[in-house]
């Protein structure tokens, strides 16, 4: 959404009109660009100053949709608008895991939400929101409802350049930290691309199954090269029977260990001593430290 502003000074010049003031235009032919007529008489201050959705604080977006995406997590689709211009949040949101922060109208506080979709052209971005205090409000909007959010921000992952020379991809995730592993595994711009790697993994860790979001994307992700390894830190709290890896993501991994760490590339996204954990495992095992990408 683009704000419009008008600047008022300069109207009561052009209100009083003189003689003169009516010779001069009269004598002048306005200039045409593109088929747009532009008197030269007309004062600077009656021309229209656009704002792009980055240069706006706060944009006002719609609600598309709000759907349960496990036990406590929502996924909300937001409508920010189809064009491509330069300056758009679609033309800012280039690297999975970016960010913005996003609040309900009339509430002072914002929350971060890194974007879950890929960077896509349809003008829609989809956050995975987990039910707290702090993402209430945006948890349990309904279609139709407005939200405002601010322009693109933060680096992102990695952009392809970055991901080049690596044949084997390692992501980690726990809760919420799936939404931008999501966007990185999707996204044919400055994504992942896992049918050129020889192998690429993902760690993602949760208590129990029902709290494990993007279930129905498993197959996806698995018909294009990507090794779903789910771990459970407490599956007995849940009511599905788990006979899968236990512990957390760290573990799994110390348990894999790192094929080839040279030639090795991992993306992060989770609570610090995950991060902090699977960064020092992945260096000492050989993995260059400038391969090992967070999103914040």
């Amino acid at each position: 959404m683009k704000n419009v502003g008008f600047v008022s000074s300069g109207l009561s010049t052009l209100g009083s009109s003189s003689s003169s003031f009516t010779a001069k235009c009269s004598q002048r032919a306005p200039r045409v660009q593109r088929g747009y007529v532009e008197p030269e008489f007309r004062p600077r201050s009656w021309r229209i100053s656009m704002k792009t959705q980055q240069e706006t604080p706060w944009n006002l977006v719609k609600i598309l949709s709000n759907n349960q995406a496990s036990e406590d997590h929502r996924l909300i689709a937001v409508n920010v608008g189809v064009t491509g211009s330069k300056g758009s949040l679609i033309d800012t949101y280039r690297i999975p895991g970016m960010y913005v922060q996003i609040k309900v109208p009339g509430e002072e506080k914002a929350g971060f939400y890194a974007i879950s979709s890929a960077p896509n052209i349809a003008g829609i971005f989809e956050f995975l929101v987990k039910n707290s205090p702090s993402s209430e409000s945006f948890y349990n909007l309904q279609a139709g409802e407005m939200v405002e959010m601010t322009p693109v921000g933060g680096k992102g992952f990695a952009n392809s350049a970055d991901l080049a020379s690596a044949t084997d991809i390692l992501l980690f995730a726990n809760g919420s930290g799936i939404a931008p592993i999501r966007g990185a595994i999707e996204s044919r711009l400055n994504g992942i691309g896992p049918k050129i790697r020889n192998s690429v993994k993902l760690y993602y860790g949760c208590r129990y199954p029902e709290r494990m979001a993007y279930q129905d994307r498993f197959q996806l992700w698995a018909e294009n090269n990507v090794e779903v390894i789910p771990v459970m830190s407490q599956p007995e709290l849940g009511k599905q029977k788990w006979n899968g890896k236990t512990g957390y993501v760290q573990d799994a991994l110390k348990e894999d260990g790192v094929a080839n760490p040279s030639q090795t590339a991992a993306l992060l996204c989770g609570v610090k001593g995950m991060t902090v954990d699977v960064r020092d495992y992945l260096t000492s095992q050989g993995v260059p430290n400038e391969k090992i990408f967070l999103n914040f």
